[in-house]
């Protein structure tokens, strides 16, 4: 199975790091090569994405630094992407983003998703800065 991940540390505390990765309603903003609107319907959040509508949602574990995003075109088939995020000295976060090829998801996709995680990471980065 193909993995790519991608770590960027920026000079900002890890809770408001965290806090604001975790907030599903930011995520337009950092993420901007998949989500390009999220709306909510039924009380549950779709994305508007470059391969279509698709169900997200995350769940997250501050104590351990953890944000799993899940999206996919039914909430019965929603693949996860993982994030960390890492207390580092002098108040500086790593924050490292991994994707997993999986059997659903064709090369010429995958190659897209390898792409855009380093441009949704480097956003994370200045969004800090």
């Amino acid at each position: 199975m193909n993995s790519i991940t991608e770590t960027c540390v920026v000079n900002v505390p890890t809770d408001k790091v965290f806090g604001f990765l975790s907030d599903i309603e930011n995520i337009s903003k950092w993420s901007t090569k998949f989500v390009k609107k999220l709306i909510l319907v039924d009380g549950k959040h779709k994305a508007l994405t470059p391969i279509g509508e698709v169900f997200i949602r995350l769940d997250t574990n501050q104590k351990s630094g953890l944000i799993d995003i899940y999206a996919g075109p039914t909430e019965d088939d929603m693949t996860p992407a993982y994030m960390r995020i890492i207390s580092l000295p002098n108040d500086s976060t790593a924050v490292m983003f991994t994707f997993f090829q999986y059997d659903s998801t064709p090369d010429a996709i995958w190659q897209v998703f390898c792409e855009w995680i380093k441009v949704e990471v480097e956003n994370i980065k200045r969004y800090f800065s």
